[in-house]
């Protein structure tokens, strides 16, 4: 018997479109790669610097 928890590239990739259809986001090819784009070239943070950005991000709310 299959693990019912277990969630399959399908289902996950389900979740994720009806997430984006939610969200009302950019749904292109176009603004995809920019996405990925975005996230492949961002440098490599230091724990000290993850720690500054959330320090940052938490006063700013």
């Amino acid at each position: 018997m299959k693990n019912p928890t277990k969630t399959t590239p399908e289902r996950q990739i389900d979740k994720f479109l009806e997430a984006v259809r939610e969200l009302k986001t950019d749904q292109s090819d176009a603004a995809f790669q920019a996405v990925v784009n975005k996230i492949a070239h961002a440098p490599k943070l230091t724990n000290e610097q993850i720690k500054e950005l959330v320090s940052r991000k938490r006063e700013a709310r």
